[in-house]
C-alpha cells in the first residue's frame, strides 16, 4: 500500500527550516577584520583623530552584501573616534552627502560595533579570511612605524590572504618589512593618500594638516611602484594579494577588489557542500553554517520543491535532488566534502556514484545509507516490519505527504528549543513521495569514496539501531561519530557538530 510504503521514512528526514539571520546568508562566507585607528591628538592641528566614516561604513557595506561577517579591532581595543570633517552630520557638512555613513551611524547595533572593538593582540588572524585597514587622519599617528601594526599586517600578507590598506592606513607600509629584510611593498604596485589631495585639505582648511605626506615618502623608497590616481577619485589598486585604495572614496571599490580576491582563494579551503533532508530547505543548516565558514567553503544547496522553490513536488524525485546538488558540486573548486542529512543520505550517495571525481568524502548525518536497489520507503518498512506510523497525512492522491503538527518537534527533534519546535512547525512543507520511493543506483564509484556517519544516539526519526544497521551492512565506512542529541545535532549541539566536521578534512 503507498501509505505503507512511505511511513516511517518521512520521519527521517530533517528540517529546520528557518534559522533566522538578519540578513539572508549575511556571514555564510566567513569572516574579514578591519582595522582601525583609535583616537589620538594631531601634533600639528591640535584636533583629536581618529577614523574616517567612509573609509570604514563603504568597505563594511560592500563586505556585509557579498555575504561577510565583518569583525572590527583596533590597536588599543574599545571605541574608536571619527574623524569630525568625514561625520555626515558635522557642521561643516564636508560629507552630507555620505548616506552610506549616516545609515551606520544611525544604527545602534553598528556602533556597537565601533565603541566595543577587539584589541589587535586578541586577534586569531586565523579566523579570517582577508584583512582590511582603514585609513583617517589617526593612522599616521596610532599606525605609523608602530611595530605591532606593521607585524600583524606583513604576517597576515606572508599567509597568502587578501590582505588591504586604504588611503593614511598605507602608512604602515613605508616601513613594513619581509623577513627577508625588503619592503613588503618592494616591486609591488600600490597606492594612497595623494599629496595633491594633501595639497587640497591643506588649502581647504587652511593649515597643514599632516606631519608629513604619504606619497612623498612612497616614492623614495626603493623597489616601490606607488601610484595614484585623480584627486578624489576611486582608484584602488590590487596587486597579488595586496590590495590598496587611494583615499575616502576608494573604499569601496578597494573592498571590491577583496572580494573578487576571496573568490580566487577559494581553493584554499576545504569545501563543504550540505544537502538536507526531507521537510527541510537550506536554512536548516543555519545554526552551523556560518561558524563552519570562517574556516572553510560552505555551500548550502536548496533542493527542489522545498523551502522557497515554487514546484509543488508531485513529480518530484530522487534524479531532480541529484541533478541539481551534481551540479552545485560541479561549480565548486576542487573536490568538495559533500554532506548529507537524513533522507539526502541517498542524494549524496547517487551523487558520488555518477561524479566521483568531484568528491573528497561524504559524510552522512543522521542519514540513509543505502545499497544499490534501495529506496528510503524500503529501507524503513523493512526496519519497521511495516508497521504504519499515524503520524503521516498523504495528498489526496498520495503524491506529497506531511507530519502531523502536533507530532511534529516530538518526532524531529525532542531536545530543539520551544522556540525552534515552534518554527519546525511554522515552516513544515509537504514532503514528495516520490523522492522516498526512487531507488539509487551504485557502483564501485561509491564504494571507494571515503565514508564518516555521524550517528545519533536519541533520534526518533531514524533509530539509532537504524542507523547502526545501515553502518554495518554497507562496510565502508572509515569512522563513526556518536552524538547524544535527537534527529537535528547540528541545531541542538552546533559546535561539537561543527568540531566533528572540521576533523573530517
Amino acid at each position: 500500500m503507498k501509505k505503507l510504503s512511505l511511513i516511517v521514512f518521512l520521519l527521517l528526514f530533517t528540517f529546520f527550516t528557518v534559522w533566522v539571520n538578519a540578513q539572508h546568508n549575511a556571514g555564510n562566507k566567513g569572516k574579514i577584520l578591519m582595522i582601525a585607528s583609535n583616537k589620538s591628538i594631531s601634533s600639528v592641528t591640535g584636533w583629536p583623530i581618529g577614523v574616517w566614516y567612509a573609509e570604514l561604513t563603504h568597505p563594511y557595506w560592500v563586505f556585509s552584501e557579498a555575504g561577510y561577517t565583518v569583525d572590527i579591532a583596533s590597536l588599543e581595543g574599545g571605541e574608536l573616534f571619527f574623524d569630525g570633517f568625514s561625520d555626515p552630520e558635522d557642521e561643516s557638512r564636508y560629507a552630507a552627502f555620505d548616506y552610506v555613513s549616516l545609515g551606520f551611524k544611525k544604527d545602534p547595533s553598528k556602533m556597537a560595533l565601533v565603541k566595543n572593538t577587539i584589541k589587535l593582540s586578541t586577534v586569531n588572524p586565523q579566523n579570517y579570511k582577508a584583512v582590511f585597514v582603514c585609513g583617517g587622519q589617526g593612522p599616521m599617528y596610532t599606525m605609523y612605524k608602530n611595530q605591532e601594526m606593521e607585524g600583524f599586517f606583513t604576517n597576515f600578507y606572508l599567509t597568502g590572504k587578501p590582505t588591504a590598506a586604504i588611503c593614511h592606513g598605507t602608512c604602515i607600509l613605508l616601513n613594513a618589512k619581509l623577513p627577508n629584510g625588503k619592503f613588503l611593498v618592494d616591486g609591488k604596485r600600490w597606492t594612497g593618500f595623494a599629496s595633491e589631495e594633501e595639497q587640497y585639505a591643506d588649502a581647504y582648511v587652511g593649515k597643514k594638516i599632516q606631519p608629513f605626506r604619504i606619497e612623498d615618502l612612497a616614492r623614495q623608497m626603493p623597489g616601490s611602484k606607488y601610484e595614484d590616481g585623480a584627486p578624489f577619485s576611486s582608484y584602488a589598486i590590487r596587486d597579488g594579494n595586496l590590495i590598496t585604495g587611494q583615499q575616502q572614496n576608494s573604499g569601496a571599490a578597494a573592498a571590491e577588489l577583496v572580494i573578487n580576491a576571496l573568490e580566487e582563494d577559494r581553493k584554499r579551503y576545504p569545501t563543504y557542500v550540505l544537502v538536507h533532508g526531507a521537510w527541510a530547505d537550506e536554512s536548516a543548516w543555519g545554526a552551523i553554517r556560518n561558524q563552519l565558514a570562517i574556516t572553510a567553503n560552505v555551500v548550502t544547496v536548496n533542493l527542489p520543491a522545498h523551502g522557497i522553490d515554487t514546484r509543488d513536488g508531485k513529480n518530484t524525485g530522487l534524479n531532480d535532488y541529484v541533478k541539481l546538488v551534481s551540479s552545485v558540486v560541479s561549480q565548486q573548486p576542487g573536490k568538495v566534502i559533500l554532506v548529507g542529512h537524513s533522507m539526502a543520505g541517498a542524494i549524496i550517495s547517487q551523487v558520488a556514484e555518477n561524479i566521483p571525481q568531484q568528491i573528497a568524502k561524504l559524510v552522512y548525518v543522521a542519514a540513509y545509507l543505502p545499497k544499490t536497489g534501495e529506496d528510503i520507503s524500503s529501507i524503513t518498512n523493512r526496519f519497521l516490519n511495516n508497521q504504519p506510523i499515524e503520524a503521516f497525512q498523504f495528498s489526496e492522491d498520495y503524491s506529497l505527504v506531511s507530519i502531523k503538527k502536533e507530532l511534529l518537534s516530538g518526532l524531529v527533534c525532542d531536545d530543539c528549543t520551544p522556540d525552534m519546535k515552534e518554527t519546525l512547525v511554522k515552516y513544515h512543507r509537504a514532503e514528495p513521495v516520490k523522492g522516498l520511493k526512487d531507488k539509487v543506483k551504485l557502483g564501485t564509484n561509491f564504494s571507494r569514496i571515503p565514508k564518516y556517519y555521524i550517528s545519533t544516539l536519541n533520534d526518533k526519526a531514524v533509530p539509532y539501531a537504524l542507523q547502526q544497521q545501515m553502518i554495518r551492512q554497507n562496510g565502508t565506512v572509515k569512522k563513526v561519530f556518536e552524538m547524544k542529541t535527537s534527529h537535528l545535532p547540528f541545531v541542538v549541539q552546533p559546535n561539537e557538530f561543527i568540531k566533528i566536521l572540521q576533523s573530517i578534512q
